[in-house]
């Protein structure tokens, strides 16, 4: 029997990058291969085609897909230096990440909401090395549960577009003061697209609201003095190999307006 989900607007979101992630790992030549995608996505009592059409929704499949790839990477090349390092995924939804990035190693810490949790519990294989934390990102004693606070990656990745600002610079100030060696994973969003929020798919299709955007991924250090950006990636340039006329036509356009993933370290 598939599990049933009832989902406010918000957590519901999380359901458009697993479908995307399932979609992406059915090609013939995939981006990337993640087969819990794809059996999550089938243990769900959930009309992903007709909620999330290909047709309207596409862009933003492609935009998921390329944070994807982005994400993943990047968490490899930090595991590759810290091979014993700690990683929290903030927001984590239902996706599988530490699959995909795992080293035998490190240590992962999933945080979500209680009834998202509960649902990885359901449907997620179980790790040793995996601790799932039901728990509001913004109730910071949620940061008291990790043991190792040496060598820590925090990923936030289509999550705070929905904190307003003053949430935004709360939340990363507890974490730098909480953690000593900190790296940020995170995805942003532009000003423009949180002002402009009815042409996003996700908010046409869930009815979720942003609130929260930036213009620079620099601005991030003037609201987080704490850290400093090491690097920055515009998901257009990898949205380009789904469909290469189109992208590259609108790519002047599209690079101002769509998020990116930016790398962020803390400053000792």
């Amino acid at each position: 029997m598939k599990e049933k989900i009832d989902l406010s607007a918000v957590s519901e979101t999380m359901l458009v990058p697993l479908y995307a992630r399932a979609i992406e790992s059915k090609k013939e030549n995939p981006e990337f291969i993640d087969q819990t995608a794809i059996k999550v996505m089938d243990s769900l009592d959930y009309n992903f085609k007709k909620r999330f059409k290909t047709s309207t929704n596409k862009m933003n499949f492609w935009g998921c897909s390329a944070r994807t790839v982005i994400l993943d990477n990047l968490t490899k090349e930090y595991i590759k230096e810290n091979p014993d390092a700690t990683i929290i995924n903030i927001a984590c939804g239902l996706d599988d990440r530490f699959s995909r990035v795992d080293n035998g190693q490190i240590i992962w810490y999933n945080l979500d909401f209680e009834d998202i949790i509960d649902l990885r519990e359901k449907l997620i294989e179980k790790n040793d090395r995996i601790i799932n934390i039901a728990s509001s990102a913004l109730d910071f004693t949620w940061m008291d549960k990790i043991e190792n606070n040496e060598n820590v990656l925090v990923i936030a990745e289509g999550f705070l577009m929905y904190l307003d600002e003053k949430e935004v610079e709360e939340l990363f100030k507890q974490i730098s003061h909480k953690f000593k060696n900190v790296k940020l994973l995170i995805e942003l969003m532009s000003n423009w697209m949180v002002k402009n929020q009815k042409a996003h798919d996700t908010v046409r299709t869930t009815g979720a609201v942003f609130k929260w955007g930036i213009n620079e991924s620099k601005d991030f250090e003037k609201l987080c003095s704490s850290y400093k950006l090491l690097a920055e990636y515009n998901l257009t340039d990898l949205m380009k190999k789904y469909s290469p006329i189109f992208i590259r036509l609108i790519s002047p356009v599209l690079r101002s307006r769509n998020n990116r993933i930016a790398l962020f370290e803390k400053i000792n």
